[in-house]
């Protein structure tokens, strides 16, 4: 999956409903929403930022009545229009790309189901009134959510049916326009579906996985997170009172320099195995023998001795940059755009021209999306394949997150909830995070008591959705 975002300073001036724009993957506390985590979505070999495993665990007590029985699809669509004019007819392409999109659409709502109707939540969230209502958004406690679905648990293919905690409201671009324009003046957060700008560039991104690896190739090299396990914490990598906090313990997790065209490698090996599906992992293979071929070719150097990256007696642990080793990590992958550097062909100009929704200077495409051009500080594209996992943080700004590719489910909570999320001090490596490591382990619970009385919602994305979280204050 691909996520894209991008931020702004905040404006005091609740009447000018200033607004960040973006992520590709991101979480947050001091923001008005704290995202715990942000779990990618289960898809094919273009899922760029995935989840796996589906386990549907229903132990929490249902009430008959809350459940919805006949959830509604996630677009509202306008009738169909008669066409009178030849040129109107889609191409078999744009036919082609409308088939896909609803085969995903179809695949989301079979899986994912809102747990409560308006007769619960007061409100129904796909025809939310103008104004939001007293309680928005609803929040439950967040040992039911993670009981309901661990957030270790990532989803596949295989049709088995979520309850999704959600309790934000979505909203259609086309139809309801107004209303989610309102809910954004008044710093309320929501999801925005079925905005033709977005959506077209998600069907590229997702639909063809070559289209990225053609635009960012195998040679030049971006900044990316790596870690053997599926859980990111930030950190500040070079902190210099570190050594001095009692107890601190640096994250898993590091940086290193890599090619989209390795990281699609990875991902694509990483669906392959979750699914079973011997033709993805026979395509992961082939690119990796391709790139090795590529290395040796332009270092003069014949393909490695000791590809297992043991020590001279073949013995001790493996080498961190052996090919075996790389397999076993979990990467998180970034691009940033400058729009600086957009005026010349060059990555940023790439990333602008394929977000106009988030190009400050094409005001009629990213009105709704950056609200005070000036304030625009760039786009951060980040794409993390199945099962990545971004610790429970707050960001300090606004944030409009929209998904490209795939899908990401976000655990939120309001700023009121901070208290109860255990979270890092001032000063430390980690500040903005939580110091509950796997939200998911009820022995971590225990240890901090006051997250049992955390309250959260939940929402799952998918390519097309933007999500808006409002200013922390």
């Amino acid at each position: 999956m691909v996520s894209i975002r991008r931020r702004k300073r905040k404006n005091i001036d609740t009447n000018r409903a200033v607004l960040i724009v973006i992520p590709v993957l991101c979480t947050t506390i001091l923001i008005p929403y704290i995202v715990h985590l942000i779990i990618s979505g289960g898809k094919s070999s273009n899922d760029i930022d995935s989840n796996n495993n589906i386990n549907s665990v229903n132990n929490i007590v249902q009430n008959s009545n809350s459940i919805l029985q006949k959830w509604k699809p996630k677009v509202r669509r306008r009738a169909d229009s008669v066409v009178t004019n030849p040129e109107d007819i889609p191409s078999l392409q744009e036919l082609d790309f409308q088939q896909r999109a609803q085969q995903r659409e179809d695949r989301y709502n079979s899986l994912y189901k809102p747990k409560f109707d308006e007769s619960t939540l007061g409100y129904d969230i796909y025809n939310c009134p103008h104004t939001p209502p007293k309680e928005y958004p609803m929040q439950w406690k967040a040992t039911e959510v993670l009981t309901n679905w661990a957030s270790n648990d990532v989803t596949t293919t295989t049709a088995t049916q979520r309850n999704i905690y959600q309790g934000l409201c979505t909203f259609d671009y086309q139809t309801q326009y107004a209303t989610a324009l309102n809910y954004r003046k008044l710093e309320k957060p929501f999801v925005l579906r079925n905005d033709p700008k977005v959506l077209s560039t998600a069907m590229k991104w997702e639909d063809d996985p070559e289209y990225l690896h053609t635009t960012f190739g195998d040679v030049e090299e971006f900044r990316t997170e790596r870690s053997p396990n599926n859980m990111f914490m930030w950190y500040r990598l070079h902190h210099k009172k570190a050594s001095n906090i009692k107890g601190y313990v640096k994250p898993l997790n590091d940086e290193i320099e890599m090619s989209f065209g390795e990281f699609l490698e990875h991902a694509i090996e990483k669906d392959g195995k979750a699914l079973d599906d011997s033709e993805l992992i026979d395509k992961a293979n082939k690119m990796r023998e391709r790139r090795m071929t590529l290395d040796s070719n332009r270092n003069g150097d014949s393909t490695d001795d000791d590809p297992l990256g043991k020590d001279e007696d073949g013995e001790g642990e493996k080498d961190e940059d052996s090919e075996e080793a790389k397999r076993k990590k979990y990467y998180y992958f970034r691009v940033n755009a400058d729009l600086r550097k957009a005026s010349k062909s060059s990555t940023s100009q790439f990333i602008y021209d394929e977000l106009p929704f988030f190009d400050p200077r094409k005001r009629k495409d990213s009105q709704f999306y950056i609200v005070d051009p000036k304030e625009e500080r760039g786009i951060n594209c980040r794409f993390g394949m199945r099962g990545v996992t971004a610790a429970n943080h707050f960001d300090m700004s606004r944030n409009m997150i929209t998904v490209l590719g795939g899908e990401r489910r976000y655990i939120l909570a309001s700023p009121n909830q901070c208290k109860n999320m255990a979270l890092y001090p001032q000063g430390h490596p980690s500040v903005r995070h939580s110091s509950i490591e796997l939200w998911s382990n009820p022995l971590e619970w225990d240890e901090h008591p006051e997250f049992k009385q955390a309250h959260v919602n939940e929402v799952v994305l998918h390519a097309g959705d933007v999500l808006y979280l409002e200013s922390p204050r």
